[in-house]
């Protein structure tokens, strides 16, 4: 049976971050997104604030609704403002050009999308415990002493090393363009795999509203992913349904849902290829299959050549 390092040849093709022109910034993401050519007028995307059950290729379920909305609050728009001087020239195994070795070392923006997977709040009186690191702490004579750690599930092509982190950010709650700027910065690179394009960005806050409201999401999706599942379980290899909530062009949060097509499996570790829409930009959107409970969490890679889009390769022990 192939190992979850020959699953990651199974897949090949264009990965999908978003690169902004050098010196440009933020201000370079809406013109790609009208310039898009991969999906011109992105009608296969809906804006998550006018999401509705009509959009579910027929499954008009409020429990299926209610996941996705709270997928979508926990999914956030990762801004990385350095090329790592370490990326490989090509994807590991293949002779397929590694995303962004041409800019290695250089500050540059790119986004990509990621999911929160974990919170865990840090006070005084725990082991290994130290003050929060964010940016404005660690530059402060009077660091908060209550903070919180956010785990960030994406893929390691949008963040490759601990470089890269610590020049990362991640805008939450980006639902539309009229919505606050809240953010999380990026401290460091945990569970990653070049081969397998998996990656865990821990990021921090010391923001009191921002770390409970993260914490009550996490556990509303563990509910509800769970609920999900047991309800389509026996037909999960039949329906198929796939979702993905991520941010096209490095701007505002879109649901896409479709279809997953292909599964390759080996060794307790699959791989998808899928219709559900992407763009540059979607690269490590969590891929969310009716069925499969929340520990299955694969996240986008890219785009091949027959018109499919393909995830990284994860864990899934309940073949």
């Amino acid at each position: 049976m192939a190992s979850g390092k020959d699953l990651s040849k199974c897949f090949t093709g264009t990965h999908e971050v978003q690169e902004c022109l050098e010196g440009q910034g933020e201000v370079d993401l809406h013109t790609h997104l009208a310039n898009c050519k991969k999906n011109p007028g992105h009608k296969n995307f809906v804006p998550v604030n006018q999401l509705s059950l009509e959009h579910f290729l027929g499954y008009r379920d409020n429990d299926v609704y209610d996941l996705t909305k709270v997928l979508a609050d926990q999914t956030v728009r990762i801004a990385v403002k350095l090329t790592s001087p370490d990326r490989p020239e090509f994807v590991p195994g293949t002779k397929e050009p590694y995303p962004c070795y041409n800019t290695r070392g250089q500050n540059s923006l790119r986004t990509g999308t990621g999911k929160v997977e974990r919170v865990t709040k840090y006070t005084e009186g725990m082991d290994g415990y130290r003050t929060c690191p964010c940016p404005e702490c660690d530059h402060s004579d009077t660091p908060s002493n209550v903070w919180w750690e956010v785990s960030v599930w994406t893929s390691t092509h949008v963040v490759f090393d601990d470089s890269e982190a610590r020049q990362s950010s991640c805008r939450l709650w980006f639902d539309d363009d009229k919505s606050p700027v809240v953010k999380i910065y990026g401290w460091e690179v945990g569970e990653s795999d070049t081969e397998e394009d998996v990656c865990s960005l821990y990021c921090v806050t010391h923001d009191v509203d921002v770390g409970g409201k993260l914490e009550e999401m996490e556990w509303r999706f563990y509910g509800l992913c769970k609920k999900v599942e047991d309800k389509y379980k026996s037909r999960r290899d039949v329906v198929k349904l796939t979702i993905i909530v991520s941010h096209p062009h490095g701007c505002s949060k879109q649901v896409s849902v479709g279809h997953w097509v292909d599964r390759q499996a080996g060794r307790d570790m699959t791989r998808y290829t899928y219709t559900t829409a992407t763009c540059p930009g979607s690269s490590g959107a969590m891929v969310y299959r009716l069925g499969w409970g929340w520990g299955s969490d694969h996240p986008h890679s890219g785009a091949n050549s027959g018109g499919l889009n393909y995830s990284g390769v994860w864990w899934e022990l309940d073949l």
